[in-house]
Parts: structure tokens; sequence; C-alpha cells
């Protein structure tokens, strides 16, 4: 069975957001997946992925595998080629820039499938790509991925921890993923279209702003309504929030302090949920070529 392993020569680069979508295409693709992380020179399950993977039909144990992925933390090159040779593994990296890519590629040499370029801004991406062929790296970039915004986000129950919650109406759909906020305030557009502007949408709005809040549901993409100042909204609110499965988190922050708070918890996002497997899967298929890379990765390595 093949040994692939993902690494990078940097922390938070998104390591364990691409492992995530290449296992999801492995899975997709009917192939007995396991998928693992290095831990003292030995590979065990990556519980983490594992958790939060939807179909696990495919998903297998060590043993009974086709293929194997392993994420890479943290160790050494010395020691990342010691277990490359122990295991005729390749290895991927992801990277966010290309200033060490010409010494990785001297370095693991034919263990080396490629490089995948994450997390660039789209102004930089025409310069870089002219930069990785000036640097004679073209045939080792797999992907050049563009910056997500999506892996920032966080489901309606962390939102609900981020803030000083004080009542949930209606615990619907908690585990849903909320990518966009809006403020409900003095908007000059009609209401249900300016609310409708964005998916996955959390409205930040004062609890006695039934207006505003009612413009918001009819706008039929609004996941959450906070409602600030520990004020509950009118029961007609209520009724048609539970009519259509939208929870309302009663907080007791006014608004200019929920959003505060929830700029900070940006920061402490983490990769916890099948729609942003799927949604890596997406971006992968859309750049870079998944047939030919599973035919590497499941060649065997030629000496």
């Amino acid at each position: 069975m093949p040994v692939i392993c993902i690494s990078s020569s940097n922390k938070s680069v998104g390591k364990t957001t691409i492992l995530s979508g290449i296992v999801h295409e492995s899975i997709k693709r009917g192939l007995k997946t396991f998928v693992g992380k290095l831990d003292n020179s030995k590979i065990v399950t990556h519980d983490e992925l594992s958790e939060i993977l939807n179909n696990k039909e495919n998903l297998t144990e060590l043993s009974q595998s086709e293929i194997v992925f392993v994420e890479i933390n943290n160790i050494s090159d010395d020691e990342q080629i010691k277990f490359l040779n122990q295991n005729d593994a390749k290895i991927i990296f992801v990277e966010n820039d290309v200033e060490n890519l010409k010494n990785l590629k001297n370095i693991y040499e034919e263990r080396l499938i490629g490089f995948i370029v994450n997390g660039v801004w789209k102004y930089q991406k025409n310069v870089l790509i002219q930069d990785v062929s000036n640097r004679e790296l073209s045939k080792e970039i797999l992907a050049v991925l563009d910056q997500d915004r999506f892996f920032m986000s966080n489901t309606i129950e962390n939102v609900s921890k981020s803030l000083t919650t004080k009542k949930i109406i209606g615990e619907y759909n908690l585990n849903k993923i909320i990518e966009n906020y809006l403020i409900g305030g003095f908007i000059l557009d009609w209401g249900p279209e300016y609310f409708s502007s964005k998916e996955n949408v959390a409205l930040i709005v004062r609890g006695d702003r039934p207006d505003l809040q009612l413009s918001a549901i009819q706008s039929e993409t609004i996941a959450v309504i906070i409602a600030t100042t520990n004020i509950t909204p009118v029961e007609y609110v209520i009724h048609e929030a539970k009519r259509l499965k939208i929870p309302i988190l009663i907080i007791e922050e006014n608004t200019e302090e929920a959003i505060e708070k929830l700029s900070d918890s940006i920061d402490s996002f983490k990769f916890d949920h099948n729609d942003k497997i799927l949604h890596s899967n997406q971006i992968l298929n859309k750049n870079l070529n998944f047939d030919s890379l599973f035919e590497t990765l499941l060649s065997p390595l030629t000496k």
C-alpha cells in the first residue's frame, strides 16, 4: 500500500485542510483509505479528521487500507527523510511562499510528489506563478490556492460560546457553519435584499427591532439571529424563526461589543466540520488534476 505524507516547512499553512480534501477524494474514488499522523516516528490514527469525516464507508484501519495518508508536523528534514525511506513513502509539501521550494526539491528528490502553495492573495497569484516559473519549479507545483475565509468560519454553537449567551430560543441546526455577519441597523437598501446579499449569515441586531428581524427572516439566508442587549424579540418574530428553524441567541452584549468579541473569535477557529472538508475538496478539484495526482499516488516509486 502506498504511504503519502503531507508536510510543510512552516506552521499554520493549511496541511490538515489540504489533507482532508485529498482524503475525501480518495474515499469518493472507492479506495480503502487510512488517515493518520506521525507520533514518535509511528503512524497513528488522525482522530480529529476521522471524527468529522461523514463518509466513513471506505475509511479503514491501517492494516486493511489500500492507501495511507499521514500528516507530519514539527520534525526535521532528516527525520522526515528517514521515515520516508523506512516506509517507501512519498511526500507533498503545503507551503505559503516559494522561497524554500527549490531547496526542498533538492532535499527530497524522487520522494517529492510536489507542492501545493496555499493561502495566496488573489492579487499576488500571477506574480507568484511567474516567480515559480523563473525558479524552474512549474512541474512540481500541483496547485496554487487562493486565501479562503470559509475555513475561518465557526458553527452557531461556537458563536454562542464566544458571547455571553443568556438563552437560545429554538436549538436548531447549531452545528451549521456561519460564514458571514450582517448588522441590523440603518439600512438604505430594501431589507430582504440586503440580508440576502450573503450566504450562511448571522444577523446581529437589537432584540427590540422586529422590523429588521422579519426582513432578515424573509431573506431565507439567515442561519441565526443574535439578539443583543439581553432583549428577547417579540412573539411573532419568534414564531417565524421557529417555523423556519432559525435559532435566536439572546446575548448580554450590545451590538458593538458582540462584533468585537466575534472578531476576536475568528483567530481561534478550528478545522472541525465536515463542510470544511467538502469545501477543501471542491477547491482542490477546481485547481489540480486529481486523476493525474492519484495515478502518481498509487504508482510505485521508481528508484
